[in-house]
């Protein structure tokens, strides 16, 4: 009988353990969810406040200065002089949130970043859908990058 309860001990711990790693998985992508979504709105909210009065350049080139200089003080290096430029730069290169809410459910800020990086709207986009869709790693998306992955598929997409 002690064998048994052994088993069935061990069946019920791996199925506990089954559902904390899922659960946890699925925490922490929704979590990545929501702060995706928060920095796309700290980029809004920059973009809308810089787009204000005459002084805009002016103005502009010191918001985020002290934007930076107060929310660090409260809430560390996520809201770095640096992190909010990304903010920015993330709203003004994907300004439908419909659009990132869709394709980034699956994605991490990390791959945001790496997106950021590419100049080609076009070639941005297409990282971003096959990103997505193909659920690529960072280092994926990184290689492909570099390699000029979509570049190089539409060449030989051109070809057949």
């Amino acid at each position: 009988m002690n064998e048994l309860t052994n088993i069935y001990t061990e069946r019920l711990f791996n199925d506990v353990n089954s559902i904390i790693i899922n659960g946890q998985r699925q925490a922490f992508g929704a979590a990545g969810q929501v702060a995706i979504a928060t920095y796309w709105n700290i980029g809004r909210r920059i973009v809308e406040e810089e787009q204000q009065g005459e002084l805009r350049a002016q103005y502009g080139a010191r918001l985020i200065t002290d934007l930076a200089e107060r929310l660090y003080a409260i809430y560390g290096n996520n809201y770095s002089k640096r992190n909010l430029q990304y903010y920015r730069k993330f709203y003004l290169l994907f300004p439908s949130f419909e659009k990132v809410n869709e394709l980034v459910h699956n994605l991490t800020w990390t791959h945001i970043r790496r997106l950021l990086s590419v100049t080609n709207d076009a070639a941005r986009e297409w990282y971003l859908i096959h990103c997505s869709k193909d659920t690529w790693s960072t280092t994926t998306l990184d290689r492909n990058i570099a390699s000029q992955y979509s570049s190089q598929r539409r060449r030989i997409a051109a070809r057949n």
